[in-house]
């Protein structure tokens, strides 16, 4: 397993345990939330992200042009609040329902099949 680097530790008032973090992997960065906060920039963390109310299915289906398949494959990852994220990845172990996407692993519950998965999710926890 790969490690994640923090790159930034922003507490949400002065004092508070609560705090946005930002993460570096070897392919991106990301914005998580963190409660408590017991990390600091410059420390090296175990790549294990945990997906809140997350929702993933396949990305494809198994009788769709290979074409089609390897555009709805690709690997992508977009912010779409605070710290909720949708994008594409690939199952890495679907008891625990993780996911690997641009270098981090987010454990996001439950994952209904295997290989590459669209997911959303409303927030990323560290």
């Amino acid at each position: 397993m790969n490690l994640l680097k923090v790159i930034r530790v922003e507490p949400f008032s002065e004092g508070s345990e609560s705090a946005s973090v930002s993460l570096r992997s070897v392919r991106g960065e990301i914005i998580v939330f963190s409660f408590p906060c017991q990390v600091k920039v410059g420390d090296v963390i175990p790549n294990h992200l945990y997906g809140m109310s997350g929702e993933a299915q396949a990305a494809y289906l198994s009788d769709w042009p290979d074409e089609e398949k390897e555009s709805r494959s690709e690997e992508r990852l977009e912010k779409t609040g605070p710290f909720a994220y949708r994008g594409c990845g690939h199952v890495i172990d679907q008891s625990s329902g993780t996911i690997e996407v641009l270098g981090f692993r987010v454990e996001l519950g439950e994952v209904p099949c295997d290989g590459p998965v669209e997911f959303e999710c409303e927030r990323i926890d560290l």
